[in-house]
């Protein structure tokens, strides 16, 4: 979701007591996991030639996985670079075609675009978090709906004082079965660059790791 002039992010964090009800309201959503040493960190918006690659040393130096949900316009313009992110042992799901905003799109178009962009793991995560309930009954069949615990706000930002928010929101935020939103995009390459190596260090350091959606989320028909 759009961060304001100020950096600000809403919502950054989705509390857990919050879930049920979420989840009734949009089915077939997933906010978290019940992981006990793990949490999620996933990538939206990419794959993007300029930061992808970069991303994914970071995650092999920390002997991390994380979940890639791709927009299929780009995996088309990247095909190899999406072989590349499977090849490293992470998992990837879809993101629409284009960034489709689903508050403003027709729900064929939207539940179309969405299935023509998943990736075999059969996870979906909505662009900009906008997904109707229709949408999301209509998209059950398919794919499981993957929504975040805590949202970065890596796009909200610029510069360190920018990635020290980032920083200590993520730090404040994140616990075990979390699943934590990053966006591996040009427009979000510099808070990134500054962000992810403190943050997978500070997992590690608090004794835990990420690992990918993977087996964590099934689709339910």
């Amino acid at each position: 979701m759009k961060g304001p002039k100020s950096g600000a992010v809403w919502p950054a964090h989705i509390p857990r007591w919050l879930h049920p009800a979420l989840q009734c309201w949009w089915p077939g959503t997933r906010w978290a996991t019940d992981a006990s040493k793990a949490v999620h960190v996933t990538f939206d918006d990419g794959p993007e030639p300029s930061i992808t690659p970069w991303v994914l040393d970071q995650l092999d130096a920390h002997d991390m996985t994380a979940t890639f949900f791709v927009v299929g316009a780009q995996a088309k313009r990247h095909p190899a670079l999406l072989k590349e992110v499977i090849s490293r042992g992470h998992t990837v799901g879809g993101h629409t075609m284009n960034h489709e905003h689903g508050w403003h799109t027709h729900v064929e178009a939207y539940v179309a675009s969405a299935r023509a962009s998943l990736g075999g793991s059969g996870l979906f995560r909505p662009p900009h978090g906008k997904v109707t309930r229709e949408q999301c009954l209509a998209l059950r069949p398919h794919a499981q709906i993957v929504m975040w615990t805590v949202l970065s706000g890596d796009y909200a930002v610029h510069g360190s004082s920018g990635a020290a928010k980032v920083l200590q929101r993520l730090k404040r935020h994140t616990r075990p079965g979390s699943i934590v939103v990053f966006h591996d995009s040009a427009k979000c390459a510099e808070i990134l660059r500054m962000v992810l190596p403190e943050y997978l260090s500070w997992l590690k350091g608090a004794g835990w790791t990420s690992t990918c959606l993977e087996g964590h989320v099934h689709a339910e028909n």
